[in-house]
């Protein structure tokens, strides 16, 4: 099984690794190195942007639980600041 067949079964930290090694030789490699990385690179980076867009869709759909502070300060009347002046006389 070749690397670009094994993309979507990456985990996203080994997705990661993939990307940075794969930005690298680009650079740096030899020519095979190189001509791979650029193979690589547009469907690593589909894959990414695929992951980024599921992430936001589930992050999106799930409601914002509030916690007690939050919903403390949403119920609490605006209170007016004290001025030191006034609490000594």
């Amino acid at each position: 099984m070749s690397i670009d067949q094994r993309i979507p079964d990456l985990s996203d930290k080994e997705l990661d690794t993939l990307h940075a090694n794969a930005v690298r030789l680009a650079d740096s490699g030899t020519v095979m190195q190189r001509q791979q990385a650029d193979n690589l690179l547009p469907l690593i980076g589909a894959e990414m942007d695929t992951r980024r867009q599921a992430k936001a869709a589930i992050a999106a759909a799930k409601p914002r639980r509030t916690t007690k502070k939050t919903a403390a300060s949403a119920k609490a009347p605006a209170q007016a600041p004290v001025d030191a002046e006034t609490e000594t006389e």
